[in-house]
C-alpha cells in the first residue's frame, strides 16, 4: 500500500469530484472561469513564445 499514491488519488478523486458539482451548480460561472483561465493560460504561452 503506497500512501504517497493513495494521498494523490485522493487529491485527484476530491478536485474532480468539486469540478463537476461546480460545473453542475454554476454552469454560467464555469464558463467565465475557464474562458478567463485559457485566455490567461493562451497569454502566457504567447508572452513566452514572444522572449525566445
Amino acid at each position: 500500500m503506497n500512501v504517497k499514491k493513495t494521498i494523490h488519488t485522493i487529491i485527484v478523486v476530491f478536485l474532480v469530484v468539486f469540478c463537476l458539482y461546480y460545473v453542475f451548480t454554476d454552469p454560467a460561472g464555469t464558463a467565465r472561469v475557464i474562458r478567463g483561465f485559457f485566455s490567461g493560460l493562451f497569454g502566457f504561452i504567447r508572452a513566452l513564445g514572444g522572449q525566445s
